[in-house]
């Protein structure tokens, strides 16, 4: 360790401000691996801003009580909307970064006025890639007027070039004061383990344990997704059998609850074995990919992967979803079909060749849902060639190839994003509008709900799904995660989020992005760790879905040999022990009407 910090102070990074080395040398003196510097952060002065004038003021102060000398002052004079336009970031990256490098940053931060009616702070941090703002890692922390040091932690997916990372904070969602400094940004290299490292405690509006909105959304779970069941016990000549132990237990939930479907359920190891094993055990609802892309069903051989992933889907009985048709921006499709964008006969063409193709191919493994489109409201390049009246044309050609499915639009930044997206949500809404104005036979709305450390409050969750539960349209949850680093908020939000995504009656399907670690988009956001561990976000959903939600009552027969039990909707097992010793046992599913069964000897 001694010999990477003589290396890292014989660079001239601390020239400008000599009181910053000893700071630096000191906390990374504390840190594994073989740091070194990810950024300039040795003055204050060099963190680049914007939003200047009528948004914002910048200064330079000093800190006399804490161990670096300078900090950055913000004075956001309004909030903007979105809060990206006050922000400020340092310097491109100095080095390259490989895929599997640790990188650590930590920082200062205070607040010391602010409009919110906490009185705290609010800022929004991200490591990301300079051109496509792609994250590595991001953070959002309420700072209150002490001064607070706060941590990012990522290990690289890919390799970085140098100058291709940025750390930028955005910093508009309230009028407010902040100050900055004590930045310590380093690459540890590869093989560190995170948990060696510093933690930011992440936390969110409503996850105390007696927070007034999780009884009401409870008391609505046991009012709509509940129905009662009357069970008679007869005897062989008609008489009704009293003390009869009557047992119900649920095989299959109503409710949709799914996953992404990854590469290893067709895989004959071990972690594959696991893998379909968690799979049928955890979910009712898979989703299917179906990319249109160079590397997907562009791919012979991807193409095969995507329909064997859908027969296994079949044939275990899943509710199925094919993701998705179009993709509508020229990053996602194929660079063949961005080549006709010159010739708007040929695109047109193109696209519903693709469309016919896809779903003659996939009709036999009955997907019962298709996300048509995807994120139209960033990826519009074929809109913008064909027009906004072309979409209403996908679902027309969709419906007319495969009547049977339900044909749902899917969109990102809705409910995710603290919640704070009513421009998104604006936009999502107008387009749904459209759509169905223009006869579009839309079946399903799609929310993304990729949940970074920026967690949408419960309560502002129920609300946005009010917003559109007016379109009496079913609500999926399509695309769930929680990206995190704190896995005991991770655990409480899943329980949260579960809680209030049920209880609301416009939604009928809850989609997880993926489970295991070991084939997730974003680790950290499994509910398994690598090793098949249950982390506390895994054990949040098994306790809720396949616990609490998970009807399992026994009952007595009375004098008149009835019983009855209030059960979760779904698909059920009556198993009725006659005082004999003899065993019953029906199938019954559990409706909102009350349903009825009588068993007799």
């Amino acid at each position: 360790m001694k010999t990477n910090l003589l290396l890292l102070l014989a660079l001239p990074l601390f020239a400008a401000d000599p009181g910053y080395e000893a700071f630096f040398r000191d906390t990374v003196a504390a840190l594994p691996g073989k740091p070194a510097p990810l950024f300039d952060t040795s003055e204050a002065s060099r963190l680049s801003h914007y939003g200047e004038g009528d948004a914002a003021a910048f200064t330079v102060i000093d800190t006399p009580d804490q161990p670096f000398a300078k900090a950055l002052h913000v004075t956001v004079k309004q909030r903007t909307d979105p809060q990206w336009k006050v922000q400020i970031s340092t310097s491109t990256s100095l080095v390259p970064v490989k895929k599997g490098d640790v990188l650590f940053i930590a920082f200062s931060a205070r607040c010391t006025a602010s409009s919110a009616e906490t009185g705290g702070g609010h800022l929004f941090a991200a490591l990301q890639q300079t051109k496509t703002y792609d994250s590595l890692a991001s953070l959002n922390a309420t700072p209150g007027k002490a001064w607070t040091r706060l941590y990012l932690r990522a290990t690289a997916q890919r390799d970085y070039p140098a100058q291709d990372v940025e750390l930028v904070f955005h910093l508009g969602k309230y009028e407010q004061t902040l100050d900055f400094g004590g930045f310590v940004a380093v690459n540890l290299g590869p093989g560190i383990d995170l948990k060696q490292l510093p933690l930011t405690r992440v936390f969110y509006e409503g996850q105390a344990s007696d927070a007034p909105w999780r009884q009401a959304a409870l008391d609505r779970i046991e009012k709509i997704r509940k129905g009662d069941l009357d069970i008679r016990v007869l005897a062989a000549d008609g008489s009704p059998v009293t003390h009869a132990t009557v047992r119900v237990r649920m095989t299959r939930h109503a409710y949709q609850f799914g996953t992404f479907l990854e590469d290893s359920a067709l895989r004959d190891t071990e972690d594959g074995k696991k893998y379909r094993e968690t799979v049928t055990r955890l979910f009712n609802r898979v989703t299917c990919p179906v990319y249109w892309s160079d590397w997907g069903w562009q791919n012979s051989e991807n193409r095969q992967r995507y329909r064997a992933l859908a027969k296994w889907a079949k044939d275990n009985r899943f509710y199925t979803r094919g993701h998705n048709l179009i993709w509508p921006g020229w990053r996602w499709m194929p660079k063949d079909i961005e080549a006709l964008k010159g010739n708007p006969a040929a695109l047109r063409k193109a696209i519903d060749d693709h469309f016919a193709e896809v779903v003659a191919a996939m009709r036999p493994f009955e997907f019962d849902t298709y996300d048509v489109m995807n994120e139209p409201r960033v990826n519009h390049d074929v809109q913008d060639i064909l027009g906004a009246d072309e979409v209403t044309h996908w679902f027309k050609l969709t419906r007319q190839l495969d009547p049977h499915p339900a044909l749902g639009i899917n969109e990102y930044a809705i409910v995710a994003g603290g919640g704070d997206t009513l421009s998104e949500q604006a936009i999502y809404e107008k387009q749904i509008r459209d759509l169905l104005a223009a006869g579009a036979p839309l079946g399903v709305i799609g929310v993304q709900c990729h949940m970074g450390e920026n967690l949408t409050p419960p309560q502002k969750v129920i609300e946005i799904l009010d917003r559109f539960g007016k379109f009496n349209l079913p609500i999926h949850a399509t695309e769930f995660d929680i990206s995190t680093d704190d896995e005991q908020t991770q655990g409480d939000y899943m329980r949260d989020f579960l809680i209030a995504f049920f209880s609301h009656p416009a939604t009928e399907s809850l989609t997880q992005w993926g489970f295991w670690e070991g084939q997730h988009w974003i680790p950290r956001a499994a509910l398994f760790a690598k090793d098949w561990r249950v982390k506390p976000n895994g054990q949040a959903y098994l306790d809720l879905v396949l616990g609490t939600w998970w009807t399992n009552e026994t009952r007595t027969t009375d004098r008149q040999g009835n019983c009855r039990v209030r059960g979760f909707l779904g698909d059920h097992e009556v198993s009725v022990t006659l005082p004999e010793g003899s065993t019953l046992t029906r199938p019954v599913r559990i409706t909102r009407e009350t349903s009825s069964l009588t068993l007799k000897q």
